[in-house]
């Protein structure tokens, strides 16, 4: 019973934010970046956010999309713009095989496919398609999908300025999963350059599965969005995995480095400046306080 009610209470929340979003996103000139963020916070943790000097992780991370600096991170959000980066500090052995890149969804040639492969824009949050298999892919419900991103300008959904200026388009990728069928994503939390934690999705009979850890792998105990897989192993190139995102992360005050691990071999996915948007609790709830000290830590 506790955690349908606990349920309930986060849908609602999903749902007032979308709705204040939805009213309130695109209205600039009645409401500030600085403010609009201010009531989403309110509306997700029923508590007035201090974005001037900042406790929480979540209160961190919401202070940070509104700075006028973010404007100059589109080329490091821009799916497909990152790639050039990630070339220059890593080289190419760590991308995955681009197929394609369209303007617009009707530009696809679906002949040419191969029989797996992943759609997803250059410009938003979850705004990807994976298809398994093109012969059972609905291609006229997927184009109402496509239509609706390309015309969003997810700056106005999150008001994250990182997003503002990036172009929106699809890019169509190789489809990737590890000797089971799934796939491993592993998201890097960076503090100037340094690892300062790690999470661990994976997804096992069709859910998905969240586990936290320390800089050395140490297990943490906190749920974040998904619950955590309490038979996960660690995989074997932990170092190398530290090793790349802390070189990606270099230039960064704060970033996550999220990448693919496919049987031990690391493929990049994407670098994420605010997590969740500033807007996911953890619990328990010490945590939120736990890593919103990693963004004084070892400061100078």
């Amino acid at each position: 019973m506790f955690l349908e009610k606990n349920n309930m209470m986060w849908k609602i929340k999903v749902i007032s934010r979308f709705i204040f979003s939805s009213c309130f996103g695109k209205m600039t000139n009645l409401i500030s970046d600085e403010l609009f963020n201010k009531f989403m916070f309110f509306i997700t943790f029923l508590k007035k956010p201090n974005f001037i000097n900042p406790k929480t992780f979540n209160e961190y991370i919401c202070s940070f999309k509104y700075r006028e600096e973010e404007l100059e991170k589109w080329k490091y959000t821009d799916k497909y713009q990152v790639r050039k980066y990630v070339k220059s500090i890593l080289g190419e052995e760590y991308l995955n095989k681009i197929i394609g890149v369209y303007d617009y969804y009707d530009n696809i040639d679906f002949l040419s496919l191969p029989p797996k492969f992943v759609l997803k824009t250059t410009h938003g949050s979850s705004y990807n398609i994976v298809v398994k298999d093109k012969n059972s892919f609905n291609k006229n419900k997927a184009a109402k999908y496509f239509k609706k991103w390309l015309s969003t300008n997810y700056y106005y959904i999150s008001r994250e300025k990182n997003y503002y200026l990036i172009k929106p388009r699809i890019i169509c990728e190789s489809f990737i999963s590890n000797t089971e069928g799934g796939l491993d994503e592993i998201k890097v939390f960076c503090f100037r350059g340094k690892v300062g934690f790690i999470q661990f999705i994976s997804f096992k009979n069709n859910k998905n599965f969240s586990n936290f850890f320390d800089k050395d792998w140490k297990f943490l105990e906190v749920r974040y969005r998904y619950p955590p897989n309490i038979k996960i192993q660690i995989p074997d190139n932990t170092k190398k995995i530290v090793k790349i995102a802390e070189k990606l992360a270099k230039p960064f005050e704060f970033v996550r480095v999220d990448l693919y691990n496919v049987d031990n071999k690391i493929i990049f996915s994407e670098l994420t400046f605010h997590p969740g948007g500033g807007l996911i609790p953890f619990n328990p709830k010490d945590y939120d306080y736990k890593f919103g000290k990693f963004f004084n830590e070892d400061k100078h």
